[in-house]
C-alpha cells in the first residue's frame, strides 16, 4: 500500500474497532482480534487510542469458575484460571 493508502485504511480499522465494540458493548481483546484478522498486539494499540479519548475502557477479568475445589494451590500451575483482557464501551 501507498503511504496516503494505509494511512487512510488504518484510520478506517481503527474507526470500525471503535465501532465493533461500540456495538457489542463488551468485547474481548482475542474476539475483536479475530475479527478484524489482525494481531492482538496490534489490536491492543488501536483500542488504546480510545481508551486515551475516554470511550473505551479495558478490563481485565479472571475466570475463576474451575477453580480448585479443595482450595489448596499454592500456586495456579494447576487450575485452570486464566485472566481475559476485556474492552468495554462507555456510553458517550
Amino acid at each position: 500500500m501507498q503511504g496516503d493508502n494505509l494511512a487512510s485504511f488504518i484510520i478506517m480499522l481503527v474507526t470500525s474497532i471503535r465501532d465493533y465494540v461500540q456495538l457489542k458493548g463488551r468485547a474481548a481483546l482475542q474476539d475483536i482480534a479475530r475479527h478484524f484478522r489482525i494481531p492482538n498486539s496490534a489490536t491492543v494499540q488501536m483500542l488504546d487510542f480510545w481508551i486515551k479519548k475516554g470511550c473505551i475502557q479495558q478490563l481485565t477479568i479472571e475466570d475463576s469458575q474451575t477453580e480448585c475445589k479443595l482450595n489448596q494451590c499454592k500456586t495456579c500451575a494447576g487450575c485452570n484460571i486464566y485472566q481475559q483482557i476485556v474492552y468495554v464501551w462507555l456510553n458517550k
